[in-house]
């Protein structure tokens, strides 16, 4: 890094970022890491399920994750990081530890799950595993989840450890022939809940081709929310 980065990016640290120490780590099969972070600039903040947390990665990079839960007395929130890639948070996180320091934003609007008021269908991969969490602890609506996943096997030992119910697993295809299996269980769940808002998280591409599959299929998901996570190719999405 050249001077002058190296100076932007400890002024970006110093300024806009907050310290918070991990107090607890636990490694959740091969690809997930639960992390529970706590310090001063969470404590008293008020935090809406579905929100987002900046976390600086050092080299001018920063990554927004969903907090699975915040305790604002306490100072602390609950992550679950998913190692999907060679990226910066993928690497960032596989490494960290109980006693780390890591640089944090207090949490900014992303999704507000509290404002469902109606059954929800929620798409997403593994990626949207923290903000499952955070929907499913927050409301007393039917939820059901349904996910696009690299390894079923890996993703039921993450869901079994969280508590995860009425979560259905697709395992992807190179072909993407496993969307229009999503679609079709999404059109029979639709049917039977009546009206249900939805959530589209995860990647980009596969929002799109999600949402185009249902609009094909007479379906017009426009009660929903859509947050996309990441996208081949792109970085420093939400």
């Amino acid at each position: 890094m050249s001077g002058l980065s190296s100076f932007l990016s400890s002024a970006i640290e110093k300024f806009l970022f907050h310290p918070m120490m991990v107090t607890e780590s636990e490694v959740i099969g091969s690809r997930f890491r639960l992390i529970r972070m706590q310090g001063e600039k969470f404590k008293g903040v008020r935090w809406t399920p579905g929100q987002a947390v900046q976390i600086y990665l050092g080299n001018l990079t920063k990554r927004a994750y969903t907090p699975m839960d915040l305790d604002p007395e306490a100072g602390s929130a609950r992550f679950l990081f998913y190692l999907h890639g060679g990226g910066p948070g993928s690497a960032w996180a596989a490494t960290l530890k109980t006693g780390d320091i890591c640089q944090v934003m207090r949490p900014k609007d992303s999704l507000d799950f509290t404002a469902f008021k109606e059954p929800v269908l929620f798409f997403g991969d593994e990626t949207s595993l923290a903000a499952a969490q955070a929907f499913h602890r927050c409301t007393k609506n039917a939820l059901r989840f349904l996910l696009e996943v690299t390894s079923p096997p890996e993703v039921e030992i993450a869901t079994a450890k969280l508590g995860l119910e009425n979560i259905a697993l697709f395992e992807k295809t190179h072909d993407g022939s496993h969307l229009e299996k999503i679609v079709t269980r999404l059109v029979e769940d639709a049917s039977t809940l009546g009206s249900p808002q939805w959530v589209f998280t995860g990647q980009a591409r596969s929002i799109q081709s999600i949402r185009k599959r249902l609009r094909a299929a007479g379906i017009e998901p426009s009660n929903s929310k859509v947050r996309a996570y990441w996208s081949p190719g792109k970085t420093g999405m939400d």
